[in-house]
């Protein structure tokens, strides 16, 4: 593969059909990275030729996603560029593809077909009862002078137009993503593929690759899936007299198990879904990176100006990449880990605000509050949304679910209640309410009553958060405060007394 010059001029180019899939997002990052690299323009380009497909408000959602991964594009449908409108429905509005067809159809490269679906069905149907695994139409019309055409659409009968594809010889191309590799088709093997529908509107083939032209696209970096629709891209290139863009056509996303590609239906993969779990962009950002690109086969741990540095397409792989939900939920932890106390409070606001827990923006007091809190469950988050149930007994009170919770292995409910009761009365007194005071005093206790530590904090523990595990036990009953910890500790014991009759004076 010889060695690219900048600068160069990619593009993504989505379907608003939904939400924009995960492996989408690493198609948008492998050109944006591409051209940051190579000192060049990102595009983004919405094409929605698809009518049937069409969701509204989808394209939104694209933009929000690839915004949120960190990835901008200096020209597109919001921002705009020389080269605007982006969106293809406003492009085929504006009339901008309408001469190149009349341009393949006085050229002879394309016809108008006046084939019906039904009769397409039956051709199908006849061809496979032949014994035809693939049926490669190609239209009576293609052999019609052109007159003959446009006098048939004049009576007003519906037609498409369709590629005349060629029926001996090959049609080739180079990948960059397999070293230049020269892929060859046989033409006999193709069909003559539609390019502009009865309703008058481009398809992808034809559109994608017209707008691709007239941007001054130098670089095709897509999914691999287009590789058997790329020699009908070159036909059209050739057609037209166009030089050809280079093709890169990157490695599909497995799903873990390796059996098929990663699916909007069957795997929960919409980029959108991430961010409201709480991954950070930084670390999804880095792992999209490797899904099918590697530096040097052992670094992981990247930022975007190294991604940007050292990301070439020699170092992407042909084969596929695998997607590894685990080594993701890793990695956003990894991230999380570096963020400052701070920056990991205003980062998990949000989900406790929607949580209910606090206000929307949090007030003052609030956000004082959660910066204390922050540092108990630091360590232990791999997903900002993982917060409101770590932190949710620090903001409301707690009702066990079964006060049977507050034994320990080794004890009855008469010893808990009475560790409990112990403990309730040696904290009383208390003061400063420090976790230095609190741990001597507790250990003591636990020598007084001969009981391993593990047991009285076991009971502590169940009795001031609700749960079997928690932040780390002097740091929690220093953030509830010396009230809240003494009321629920009275609240669990009068709770397994209730629950089991035991009674300490018994």
């Amino acid at each position: 593969m010889g060695e690219i010059q900048g600068p160069v001029r990619v593009r993504f180019a989505p379907s608003p059909t939904g939400y924009l899939h995960i492996g989408g997002v690493r198609t948008a990052l492998f050109n944006w990275l591409f051209a940051r690299h190579y000192g060049g323009q990102f595009i983004l380009r919405i094409e929605d030729t698809d009518e049937k497909r069409y969701v509204p408000g989808s394209a939104d959602d694209l933009m929000a996603s690839l915004r949120w991964v960190g990835i901008e594009w200096d020209e597109g449908p919001d921002i705009g560029g020389p080269y605007a409108p982006y969106v293809q429905s406003l492009r085929h509005e504006a009339g901008i593809y309408r001469p190149f067809v009349e341009q393949l159809l006085e050229s002879g490269h394309a016809y108008m077909s006046f084939t019906t679906e039904e009769e397409l069905e039956r051709l199908r149907a006849e061809a496979l009862a032949g014994g035809v695994r693939a049926f490669r139409f190609r239209g009576p019309e293609r052999d019609w002078p052109l007159d003959r055409q446009r006098e048939m659409a004049a009576t007003g009968r519906p037609y498409t137009v369709r590629l005349k594809t060629p029926t001996e010889g090959v049609t080739a191309f180079r990948d960059l993503v397999r070293g230049g590799e020269r892929i060859e088709f046989r033409n006999e093997e193709l069909y003559d593929i539609v390019l502009v529908k009865s309703s008058g509107m481009p398809v992808y083939h034809l559109a994608h690759l017209v707008d691709d032209h007239l941007m001054r696209i130098t670089h095709v970096l897509r999914s691999d899936e287009w590789v058997a629709s790329t020699p009908y891209h070159v036909l059209l290139y050739q057609a037209f007299g166009w030089e050809m863009p280079a093709f890169a056509h990157l490695p599909p996303i497995l799903r873990q198990d390796g059996r098929g590609k990663l699916s909007k239906r069957a795997d929960d993969v919409a980029a959108n879904r991430f961010w409201e779990r709480g991954y950070l962009p930084e670390a999804m950002l880095n792992y999209l990176a490797l899904q099918g690109w590697s530096y040097d086969g052992y670094t992981e741990i990247m930022s975007r100006e190294e991604l940007i540095e050292r990301f070439t397409l020699d170092r992407v792989q042909p084969s596929p990449a695998r997607w590894n939900p685990e080594k993701l939920l890793d990695m956003n932890g990894i991230y999380i880990r570096r963020l400052t106390t701070e920056q990991l409070a205003d980062a998990i606001a949000p989900f406790l605000a929607r949580a209910g827990l606090i206000s929307d923006p949090p007030t003052p007091g609030e956000r004082a509050y959660l910066v204390q809190l922050t540092p108990l469950i630091h360590e232990r988050l791999k997903e900002l949304g993982e917060a409101p149930e770590l932190l949710e007994f620090f903001f409301r009170e707690v009702t066990l679910p079964d006060p049977l919770l507050l034994i320990q292995k080794k004890m009855d409910a008469t010893t808990t209640v009475a560790a409990l009761e112990a403990a309730h009365a040696r904290l009383v007194p208390l003061e400063p309410w420090t976790h230095d005071r609190l741990e001597a005093e507790l250990r003591a206790l636990c020598e007084e009553l001969g009981l391993k530590a593990g047991q009285l904090f076991g009971a502590i523990r169940v009795a001031v958060t609700g749960r079997t595990v928690a932040p780390p036990l002097f740091d929690t009953l220093v953030a509830l405060g010396k009230s809240r910890t003494l009321r629920r500790l009275e609240a669990a014991r009068a709770a397994l007394t209730a629950h089991t009759g035991a009674n300490v004076q018994s």
